[in-house]
């Protein structure tokens, strides 16, 4: 767990699987932060959107966390 009065920033580049992830691992570890997403593309989820089969609902459940 990080702690620190101030409050924390992070820049996440790419939003598809691994950002996301990355993401929900820092919401659970550090408070008091706010997350900024950049990618190229305008659509959220990158690969979890269409890079995974659709019978790995497991996998596409990260989708569903960040609607």
């Amino acid at each position: 767990m990080i702690k620190s009065a101030k409050p924390y920033r992070f820049a996440i580049v790419g939003c598809g699987p691994a950002g996301f992830y990355t993401a929900k691992s820092l919401l659970k570890h550090v408070p008091n932060m706010r997350i900024d997403f950049f990618d190229i593309n305008p659509h959220p989820f990158g690969l979890v959107r269409s890079g995974i089969a659709p019978d790995h609902e497991g996998q596409k459940k990260i989708e569903r966390d960040f609607e």
